[in-house]
């Protein structure tokens, strides 16, 4: 089966999109994907997505209920958490092409596994295009 690098801020558009929103339309149209593909992800992704929950509970936005099963329901997404390769080749990616040590996370692991990126992050879509990794 195919895969695809699965960005979080991607995977949170697909479950709280915004229907006014250019982006947010985009990212559902790009859903499909896993109907095909199975989604490969770095480690940071879990904490991302918790973070993002986390977040909305601090700013009293979520009920702990609705954050839990949220959350459960996003962890059902079928991934593979794959390794990101060294902090020394996270650090390098990350000064070339100005991103924070997440992103190149998502970034190597593209270039390692070699599939394409679903991100709507466009400092990370520029770095994939400069490296030569597809953006899904």
């Amino acid at each position: 089966m195919k895969a695809v690098v699965l960005d979080a801020s991607m995977a949170l558009e697909w479950f709280f999109p915004d229907p006014s929103s250019a982006s947010s339309r985009s990212a559902l149209e790009k859903r499909a994907l896993l109907d095909t593909r199975v989604a490969i992800v770095p480690h940071v992704w879990r904490f991302e997505i918790t973070n993002y929950f986390a977040g909305k509970l601090r700013r009293a936005q979520i009920s702990p209920a609705d954050a839990t099963w949220n959350l459960a329901e996003m962890m059902r997404i079928p991934f593979a958490i794959a390794d990101e390769g060294s902090s020394k080749d996270l650090l390098e990616l990350a000064h070339q092409h100005r991103l924070t040590a997440y992103d190149a996370a998502y970034l190597r692991v593209a270039m390692l596994a070699g599939e394409p990126l679903a991100t709507l992050d466009t400092a990370l879509i520029k770095a994939a295009e400069a490296v030569g990794v597809e953006i899904a």
